[in-house]
């Protein structure tokens, strides 16, 4: 079992992807995107689309408008997604340390590395990915916990971030012509990472509910076994 199989199986089950929120010329920004990787921590994404319509409300939509509002005042306008004074430290002092060291944002996602976003207080592994593979189009694949269910689901338990990372990035790049003869176009390996995430999350949103995974679910992860 490895990730290629598990990918191909999602594809084959028509998994809906291109609506994901964080593609590409989709629904939100470069800037609510990063932003939006901090807010999604410890909770829904239905909050995050609120706290990040609160921001748009407010005229808040670029990096230079977190810089001159009041801690207090962007902490108001994140409330729905939870733990927002915490929050708007972690996203405030991350923007803050972003300007400090890079000489633009084009430069940002050229030039930084995983060891200095992870040296970025709020920042796990989950959200460094996230960033590296959606914001700078890095050959990263993101894991998080829809990834734990599935992997669960197969009998797998996996007790960390890498070990999970590991196991879902197995013979993904050494098959991505496979990959794209079988979505009927030509991907980038970073572009069919952030596929893959995407079928992971719409799968799991779609199919589980808690712990528990639908019979029709459980028809498609079955169906693993003849890949």
């Amino acid at each position: 079992m490895n990730g290629y199989e598990i990918f191909k199986v999602l594809i084959l089950a028509d998994i809906e992807f291109k609506e994901f929120e964080w593609f590409e010329n989709n629904k939100l920004s470069e800037f609510e995107i990063l932003i939006s990787v901090i807010l999604t921590q410890n909770t829904n994404w239905k909050n995050v689309l609120k706290a990040l319509e609160n921001l748009r409300s407010a005229n808040i939509t670029k990096f230079e408008d977190i810089q001159v509002i009041s801690m207090q005042n962007f902490a108001s306008l994140i409330k729905p997604s939870g733990f927002y004074n915490t929050k708007a430290k972690y996203i405030k002092n991350f923007i803050q340390a972003l300007f400090d060291n890079f000489a633009s944002f084009d430069e940002f996602k050229n030039e930084v590395c995983r060891e200095w976003l992870l040296d970025i207080k709020g920042l796990g592994q989950e959200s460094v990915d996230g960033i590296l593979n959606y914001i700078c189009k890095r050959e990263v694949l993101v894991v998080d916990a829809y990834s734990a269910k599935i992997s669960r689901y197969l009998g797998y338990e996996l007790d960390n971030y890498e070990d999970l990372n590991e196991f879902f990035i197995q013979n993904i790049a050494s098959n991505q012509n496979n990959l794209n003869k079988l979505l009927g176009r030509q991907y980038e390996l970073y572009e069919l990472y952030q596929i893959f995430h995407a079928m992971i999350v719409i799968f799991c949103k779609k199919y589980f509910l808690g712990k528990n995974i639908s019979t029709q679910g459980e028809g498609i992860l079955k169906s693993l076994t003849m890949v």
